[in-house]
């Protein structure tokens, strides 16, 4: 039976001494007797309820038990590469360091709320939160491991994220595209990558599934074409790149009804041959080598294609750019001054070239003539000459952002835009009060299937019309 008294040592101060169950014993020493006593009655209590923590054990460095944790945490087979990249980034640089040489014991409420705001004044609200969710389990395992009384996260309010008075006033920048805007988006892109972007548009894939695409995932014979999400590629930097056989979320593998442009666009990029695992998409610019699609290239062509929609100068050719940065720089120019200007050695550009850049520039509307005699010409300045002021876009998951909005414009219900775009929606369900037992008894009949198509297939042929118009009016190479 657990023992434990309290002694007066030659110096004045009281130490409590224990002996448990299991053999272990120890002592701890006290300035004032109270305080030795409260304590031993606390670790009779704690004892008897089998929740007795050795203050002793919390004296392992946090950075000795973190990396212990981290060993356990990152070895589950089930851990996307992906989410292991992320988490481990934010593990080494901005939770380990900050509390390294602390003893567990010594990771305090206050420390943690010191630690918090500190990150706060240099990273994002999203950074934050996910260094905190980092911190709690590192030191939850600490609790169930009785290495400290408490989880000193519990005890500290989450940051609120910021609120964006734009958004508020619904004057927030879109990261979803209307059709027109897509398709000019589109023409901006290399014409191989069309197909890429269209099944991306019209089925709200992400990257990695549209990667991961195998040829016996694609049902186009079928009396409703579907698209089998199952396999994904991933690439996590120093945790490798491959396939993994399933979605980490059992919502990501579905069927996707396919609209007809979507059904095509899969048909012009069948393999050969009727091997099913196949991969479907391959990097277009590999010379029919059909390697695997890198996340990092297409980033890397749909931010050209991003720029080049922002700003129409990108796409004009190179005299015709250089005709135009000599107006923005000098001012007003006539002819003449411009044939003067590009009469030098090394940069010389004729009188017709230049007078043909000066029409591309007003045709597009990056310069205007002067009335007055003689003639200038005037540059529109490049704040106002940006184009789509209200559109915020980031990388490819765009595309994913505006097949949500693009459904829910089409009046189709959430449960619905959740289920073919792989979302949980239990959690939605919850937030909007929705009964659990009601969205179980709740399937998508093939009339919604429908509708998806129907709304689909409206907004790509918009997408489609515009691409090619604006690609032909550009001299651009069209699909």
């Amino acid at each position: 039976m657990a023992s434990a008294g309290i002694r007066k040592t030659p110096t004045g101060r009281y130490k409590v001494w224990w002996r448990l169950d299991d053999g272990t014993q120890g002592s701890q020493t006290f300035d004032a007797r109270d305080q030795a006593r409260d304590f031993k009655h606390d670790l009779l209590a704690g004892v008897a309820r089998d929740t007795w923590v050795d203050p002793r054990r919390g004296r392992q460095p946090f950075g000795e038990w973190a990396r212990q944790w981290w060993e356990v945490w990152s070895s589950d087979p089930d851990r996307s590469p992906t989410t292991l990249e992320a988490t481990e980034a934010r593990f080494r640089l901005h939770v380990v360091p900050y509390f390294e040489r602390h003893q567990l014991r010594s990771v305090t409420v206050t420390a943690v709320r010191r630690w918090q705001n500190e990150l706060k004044t240099t990273h994002g609200h999203g950074t934050v939160m996910a260094c905190r969710s980092i911190l709690y389990r590192i030191l939850q395992a600490a609790e169930d491991e009785r290495l400290i009384v408490a989880n000193p996260v519990r005890k500290v309010p989450a940051p609120k994220a910021p609120v964006d008075p734009d958004e508020v006033l619904g004057q927030a920048k879109r990261r979803s595209l209307t059709p027109e805007e897509a398709g000019l988006l589109l023409a901006q892109l290399p014409a191989q990558w069309w197909d890429h972007v269209v099944v991306l548009l019209g089925t709200g894939l992400r990257f990695g599934e549209l990667a991961g695409l195998r040829q016996g995932r694609a049902r186009l014979d079928a009396e409703r074409p579907v698209l089998q999400v199952v396999t994904t590629r991933y690439q996590a930097g120093k945790f490798g790149s491959g396939y993994r056989p399933r979605p980490k979320s059992p919502a990501g593998i579905r069927a996707i009804p396919l609209a007809p442009q979507v059904a095509e666009a899969i048909r012009r990029q069948l393999p050969p041959g009727t091997d099913p695992s196949a991969l479907l998409f391959t990097d277009p610019t590999s010379d029919g080598a059909r390697r695997p699609l890198s996340r990092y290239l297409f980033r890397h062509v749909y931010h050209g294609a991003a720029r080049q929609l922002h700003d129409p100068a990108r796409s004009l050719p190179p005299a015709t750019r250089r005709v135009l940065a000599t107006l923005r720089a000098d001012g007003p120019q006539t002819l003449a001054q411009l044939g003067e200007r590009f009469s030098r050695p090394g940069g010389k550009l004729r009188p017709a070239t230049i007078q043909a850049a000066l029409g591309t520039l007003d045709a597009v509307g990056l310069a205007a003539r002067g009335a007055a005699e003689p003639v200038r010409w005037s540059a529109v300045p490049a704040d106002q000459a940006t184009r789509f002021p209200h559109l915020d876009l980031h990388g490819p998951h765009d595309l994913r952002h505006t097949f949500a909005t693009w459904l829910e414009d089409a009046g189709i219900p959430d449960r619905v835009i959740d289920e073919v775009m792989g979302h949980d929606n239990s959690s939605r369900a919850r937030r909007l009060g929705a009964s659990r037992t009601g969205m179980g008894y709740r399937d998508t009949t093939p009339e919604m299937a429908a509708r998806v198509v129907a709304a689909i297939e409206t907004r790509l042929a918009v997408v489609l019309e515009v691409a090619a118009r604006e690609a032909a009016a550009h001299g651009s190479a069209a699909q």
